[in-house]
């Protein structure tokens, strides 16, 4: 199964970002540094629409607002349905480099704005590097499967080290080393655990998080969906309380991506949603008392784990469609490149 192997290789390709992260990222960081931008925008569409979500949320973290961060879909901003910034730098997220909506919101961002663009893709000489200023080109990503894994957590990995660069140089190294050992483990713990889950007991699945982690949760509502065609929802961790819960029942596994900051909390909402029958995963750093405990050893606070949050939804992804009889390698309706 092409898609689950993928998967697997993804410490291997944090490896290989950390490696390489001098020469991928030296452009874009210098033009970054002297463009001193007002903000930095993310656009993507679809699974780079997770991606710019979470990247966004860590530029305004990490800034320590010096800066400030919004994302968008592509279409948004190549239909005009958004006003830019007129200091901003917009940052291109496509695999391919040629997804169309994302292209022409650059275009729009150069072309009727007067904007500085960078482009994050996996494919060298694709139209995104062309549109861009300047650009980062992962070429050693060979992903042939459908669904976005390894792509978009290496996307991921490179550009919230770039943000560290620019606003904490000082932590940069530690983070490069760090991340593909914790990515090892994730995935290993994911593994172990979802070993033992029968997911034919399930119909309904959700992942709720904060901030990056609910970009991580969004995220899983697209691989679930992609790989599975199952009932999948994400949402803030405690507005499940306010309606969404009334789907919870001896179906349902939820999926808590916890944050250090408000894990009390997040922890009662999972008491809520067992008391109505359903089975809670704990996606974090810290314990709950709760069906499954999913050990995630990053808790310096600052969300930097958060694409690697996304490794369990891919392999319960994988897990479902295998009860359904469906193959991830080839799901319905879906492209590996959508072009206009």
């Amino acid at each position: 199964m092409i898609t689950f192997d993928e998967i697997k290789e993804q410490p291997k390709e944090f490896e290989r970002v950390s490696e390489k992260y001098a020469t991928l990222s030296k452009e874009v960081v210098d033009f970054l540094r002297k463009a001193d931008p007002s903000e930095i925008d993310f656009v993507g569409c679809g699974t780079s629409y997770s991606l710019a979500m979470g990247l966004s949320f860590q530029v305004n973290r990490l800034s320590d607002g010096r800066i400030s961060s919004h994302y968008f879909s592509g279409s948004e901003v190549a239909l005009g349905l958004r006003k830019l910034g007129e200091d901003a730098v917009i940052v291109g997220l496509s695999r391919s480099g040629e997804s169309t909506e994302t292209i022409q919101a650059l275009e729009r961002a150069k072309n009727d704005y007067g904007l500085k663009t960078v482009g994050i893709t996996c494919e060298p000489g694709s139209k995104l590097t062309k549109v861009a200023d300047v650009s980062s080109v992962l070429d050693f990503i060979n992903e042939k499967s459908v669904v976005m894994t390894k792509s978009f957590t290496s996307m991921a990995f490179l550009f919230s080290a770039v943000i560290r660069d620019i606003f904490k140089p000082n932590v940069l190294e530690s983070y490069l080393r760090n991340i593909p050992k914790i990515g090892n483990s994730v995935l290993e713990n994911s593994e172990r655990l979802f070993k033992e889950v029968d997911f034919s007991k399930y119909d309904h699945f959700a992942f709720l998080g904060y901030d990056e982690y609910l970009a991580s949760a969004m995220e899983g509502v697209i691989k679930v969906t992609e790989t599975s065609l199952s009932d999948v929802n994400a949402f803030q961790t405690l507005e499940y309380r306010h309606g969404p819960k009334s789907k919870v029942g001896e179906k349902s596994l939820i999926c808590i991506l916890a944050s250090d900051l408000v894990h009390s909390e997040e922890e009662k909402m999972a008491q809520e949603i067992k008391s109505l029958g359903g089975t809670v995963v704990n996606v974090s750093s810290k314990k709950m008392n709760v069906s499954h405990n999913l050990f995630t050893p990053y808790n310096v606070g600052d969300f930097g784990d958060w694409f690697l949050r996304v490794i369990p939804a891919q392999i319960i992804g994988i897990e479902v469609a295998k009860v359904k009889g469906l193959n991830p390698d080839s799901p319905k309706n879906l492209t590996r490149v959508v072009k206009l």
